[in-house]
């Protein structure tokens, strides 16, 4: 089957006429922005919108006919549901609410296909919480594999004539290919137009993947613990005190049977969910849980402690979480690794432009970085000597200096170099300082994508971003015996979603390190004996960790959107809005 000059897969059961209904539904602007595939059990409702997923999300697919995200519906609940389609959409989000708010910001169209939507946990609480309030912004679409009479149909109002293709009516199977199709199956020609059990309904996802080589049995055990965890749905007892039964098993099961408890380790999964909802690794799945876990109750350290016996990629050292620490300091807007009388500490701003210091090892409290007017923050470096520099909301920066200054470039010549800089771009947004550089300013970063960095007496910019600079860092690289001995890296991320890499004494790398469908929030930068390390973060709470000396690569989420980084060592430290977390990234 052709369309838009791309081949689809092949369609089985004669079932070309409701294949091509579906993708004249896609291609037509003006179709009902429902699509309700329907018919009794067995007419293989899940087959054909598997058949329809595999065919419109390749990276090939033309833009109007693309399938953005796909909810698995079987099991799940509008939290789960929201979890899925916020990763799936990069957005990070807990409720409906704030997945509709963020998907309605977003003036692309929106397609999501629902198979198995009779087979949620709740399938009128999903419809009424989270697919019909989607279905009120004008620029999404659903295609749903829903009966005509089950309670998910009915509760569907947002559209009040939705497109319905009943496959129980013969208009949409094609006789003679149907009856060719069940000889070949060893099914019933007579059975038409409905293929039963030989294609049936597959509770499977819709493009199942096949697991990585020797993870066949680590698969069997987590089916037979997640049938474990859907049979105690309504009285979990004792699994829901084991944090390994929850890293162990599937998700969507595992939240739908903690969904009303209320303890420390039920509270830590619902926060990692949008992490762990996607993960197929328990290992990391583990990870996460316990990240989330740090920085709690007894019990809650009990549980940590228990998962540390599934070693994952990268493990959680120390966190502050809203509502469990009483040293959590708040959102963290910007954060920066300490140096000069900070070395070996962390530096974090608040939403109000507090600043406070945390031990980089342990996340201990030390102190409070006294500004003489606080405001909001958007950026925060610190020097080699010590001092502050401080990036308000407006763009504009503000010299914070230490009583006791360690060697650095002192404080009238760091004016000056933010004052020259100011001089060539006015509407600053990012501003970082590269350690190990004693006589550097610091570099900044502006709204039209330029980074500027101050030296000899004169800015050297660079255009490296289609739109703003949202994220800057620097490092230093240790130089050879014919070179100079300390060499400036800066990294930057940008509102197009790619990470950038620029020697200022030399031209940029042609092409970004890095480059995903959505924002840059935050970039960190190191350097080891292998080579620099740089670290970037996205506005759907995706972490990546490069090293770029050895070509190693870790991607972490915590379940939290990510505003800020710092590397302390092989300690990266996390600042989100409900919580600060450092993570160990060489284990």
């Amino acid at each position: 089957m052709a369309g838009s000059g791309r081949r689809m897969p092949r369609l089985g059961a004669g079932r070309r006429p409701a294949g091509l209904a579906l993708l004249g539904w896609l291609d037509d602007p003006r179709a009902p922005r429902l699509c309700r595939v329907a018919g009794p059990p067995g007419a293989g409702k899940s087959h054909l919108l598997a058949w329809l997923v595999r065919g419109c999300t390749g990276a090939d697919t033309p833009g109007g006919r693309r399938i953005h995200a796909v909810l698995l519906a079987d099991g799940a609940t509008v939290r789960t549901a929201v979890w899925s389609l916020g990763q799936q959409l990069d957005l990070v989000a807990h409720a409906p609410g704030p997945l509709i708010a963020a998907i309605a910001a977003d003036s692309r169209p929106t397609v999501v296909c629902v198979p198995g939507l009779d087979r949620a946990a709740d399938p009128a609480a999903l419809v009424t919480e989270l697919l019909d309030p989607l279905l009120r912004l004008p620029g999404v679409r659903l295609v749903v594999g829903a009966a005509t009479d089950g309670p998910a149909a009915r509760a569907f109002t947002a559209v009040p004539a939705p497109a319905v293709l009943d496959l129980g009516e013969p208009q949409w199977t094609d006789p003679a290919r149907f009856a060719a199709w069940a000889v070949e199956q060893g099914g019933d020609p007579a059975a038409y137009p409905l293929p039963g059990p030989v294609l049936g309904e597959p509770a499977t996802p819709p493009v199942p993947l096949p697991p990585p080589p020797g993870t066949e049995l680590r698969s069997l055990g987590e089916e037979a613990l997640s049938a474990l965890w859907t049979t105690v749905a309504a009285d979990p007892g004792p699994l829901a005190a084991d944090p390994l039964l929850y890293a162990l098993a599937r998700p969507v099961p595992v939240t739908a049977a903690v969904e009303r408890r209320d303890d420390a380790l039920a509270r830590a999964w619902r926060a990692a969910g949008p992490a762990v909802i996607e993960e197929p690794d328990p290992a990391v799945r583990a990870a996460v849980l316990r990240t989330r876990l740090l920085g709690g109750d007894t019990v809650a350290a009990a549980a940590a402690a228990v998962l540390a016996q599934l070693p994952g990629p990268w493990a959680g050292r120390w966190a502050r979480w809203e509502g469990v620490d009483r040293d959590w300091p708040g959102p963290a807007v910007a954060l920066t690794a300490g140096a000069g009388p900070y070395a070996g500490q962390v530096l974090v701003a608040g939403p109000t432009g507090s600043v406070r210091t945390f031990d980089a090892a342990t996340g201990r409290h030390q102190g409070v970085l006294v500004v003489p007017e606080p405001r909001p923050l958007r950026g925060l470096a610190v020097t080699a000597g010590g001092s502050a520099v401080l990036l308000d909301a407006w763009g504009r920066p503000e010299l914070v200096v230490p009583a006791e200054p360690r060697p650095g470039l002192e404080p009238y010549g760091l004016m000056a170099a933010l004052d020259a800089v100011g001089a060539v771009s006015g509407d600053l947004s990012a501003v970082a300082a590269v350690g190990g550089l004693a006589d550097s300013a610091p570099a900044l970063g502006d709204a039209a994508g330029a980074v500027h960095w101050f030296e000899d007496g004169k800015v050297l910019s660079e255009r490296l971003h289609h739109g703003p600079v949202t994220a800057l860092a620097g490092t230093a690289l240790g130089g050879g015996p014919l070179s100079d001995p300390e060499i400036p890296l800066l990294v930057s991320g940008g509102f197009d979603g790619a990470v950038r890499l620029w020697g200022p004494r030399s031209a940029p790398m042609p092409e970004p390190s890095d480059h995903r469908g959505c924002p840059v929030t935050a970039v960190a930068a190191g350097a080891t004996a292998a080579g620099p390390v740089v670290a970037a973060a996205w506005s759907d709470g995706f972490v990546r960790v490069r090293d770029l000396g050895t070509g190693g690569v870790l991607d972490l989420r915590t379940g939290s959107e990510v505003w800020s980084l710092a590397l302390a060592g092989t300690l990266l430290v996390l600042g989100m809005p409900d919580g600060l977390a450092a993570v160990d990234t060489r284990r």
